[in-house]
């Protein structure tokens, strides 16, 4: 079965042209040890330089029409890419600006806890300010969908079945009701197990990792690669 699979995937490398997710965090120009940490945070020019430079290797489509792509698609020989942003830094409306006007979609996945603008993150070391609610509903525009990041920044895998669950649930209670919102849950640091897999599947949530793969056809989630 093992060799069968593998047969199967090599067709799919055939015959398709996989769809490369990417995630980012914080983009700002300066550095601020007291807001971010370093490996979640691009340099303004930098961020903007990498997105033009993919623009000229692919067509940035929005994270929801690459899952029916790949759910659906059987030959793909156009080159596609996907941008999302994880955490919901404040700093990401700074380069919305950009987006729009280069037509780049982006999927923001956030943790409803800290859209309060007064919540931090357990633990967490820097003082990040965070979009707030008011300031992400305000975001209607066909480029900007809305996915789920755990209701607080929890590792799922330390989480009960229950702890687990119930942190999707707030989730989706929380974001339903945001005009550009789709069920689809980016786990925490891309740690996943078969009970929180199994949860989201039974809810109709797609999974989304964090795990540098790249996307040929849909199977357990969809993989992403830093920016």
């Amino acid at each position: 079965m093992m060799y069968i699979g593998k047969i199967k995937h090599r067709i799919e490398k055939l015959c398709c042209s996989p769809i490369e997710v990417f995630v980012f965090h914080a983009v700002s120009d300066n550095f601020d040890e007291r807001e971010n940490k370093r490996v979640d945070w691009l340099q303004t020019a930098d961020f903007e330089g990498r997105i033009l430079s993919l623009k000229e290797q692919y067509r940035f489509i929005s994270l929801d029409e690459a899952y029916h792509k790949l759910r659906w698609q059987w030959f793909r020989m156009r080159r596609y890419a996907v941008l999302t942003c994880d955490d919901g830094y404040a700093s990401v409306l700074g380069v919305l600006p950009f987006l729009e006007r280069e037509r780049v979609p982006v999927t923001l996945f956030v943790n409803p806890k800290y859209l309060d603008g007064v919540s931090k993150r357990d633990g967490y070391a820097t003082t990040p300010h965070y979009i707030t609610r008011e300031q992400l509903w305000m975001l209607d525009t066909r480029l900007v969908t809305v996915g789920m990041h755990g209701y607080r920044h929890d590792d799922a895998t330390r989480q009960s079945a229950g702890e687990f669950e119930e942190s999707v649930n707030r989730c989706v209670e929380i974001l339903r009701t945001h005009p550009r919102y789709i069920p689809f849950f980016a786990y925490t640091w891309g740690r996943c197990n078969d009970m929180t897999q199994r949860l989201l599947k039974e809810k109709g949530i797609v999974a989304v990792f964090a795990d540098g793969e790249s996307n040929y056809r849909f199977r357990q989630g969809i993989g992403r690669k830093v920016l």
